[in-house]
């Protein structure tokens, strides 16, 4: 990396420590960029150099700060085969991620479900992970796909009522769990069934 380059990278990893604080500590809508490139000890423009606006820039920091979480969670993971086992260990990780960075939350999930971003990838990623595990019963395709859906439109239900509140702790995964009994209850049963049907 020439110096030129690790100059730039050490100023935008500068705006973004010094945004990340602002932002939690005063909230992103009361941070003005000025505020920020003050902060940095850069001018507005090179700020905007970094980060075109301040959305930018909070996708970034909150990115940054789900990967790092989403590790994490990945190395506490354990195996669970049941579909709402799977659906609840990561809401919870989600969940406690999202009421952390509650304004963050709000900001990227609205740009998120406006434009298709990652949220929407990511449901697509847990969508797939339970409908395998109802096939792994015995489960036909085309209903685990969908008992998946169903899973997954109760999941944003809950999501998009905690989120507003920035409550998304144990009572939203108590909710999640009961809206998804009946796809418990039906995983169950077809496991009843494949380990009857083998003995």
């Amino acid at each position: 990396m020439s110096l030129r380059q690790q100059q730039k990278a050490n100023t935008r990893s500068k705006i973004k420590a010094v945004a990340k604080d602002a932002f939690l500590k005063q909230g992103i809508e009361a941070t003005s960029t000025r505020y920020l490139s003050t902060q940095a000890g850069v001018a507005v423009g090179t700020l905007f150099v970094h980060f075109p606006d301040k959305l930018s820039l909070v996708k970034d920091i909150f990115f940054d700060e789900m990967d790092t979480a989403l590790r994490e969670a990945v190395m506490a993971q354990k195996a669970c085969a049941s579909p709402i086992d799977y659906l609840i260990q990561t809401a919870k990780m989600l969940f406690e991620f999202y009421d952390e960075y509650a304004e963050f939350t709000r900001q990227v999930l609205l740009d998120s479900l406006a434009k298709g971003g990652f949220h929407t990838s990511q449901m697509m990623v847990i969508s797939e992970g339970i409908s395998k595990r109802f096939k792994q019963v015995g489960v036909d395709e085309q209903t685990a796909t969908i008992f998946s859906d169903n899973m997954i439109a109760n999941y944003w239900h809950v999501l998009l009522n905690g989120v507003p509140k920035g409550e998304l702790g144990m009572h939203a995964i108590d909710q999640l769990k009961r809206l998804n009994l009946p796809f418990e209850m039906s995983y169950r049963n077809a496991l009843k069934s494949r380990k009857s049907s083998a003995n």
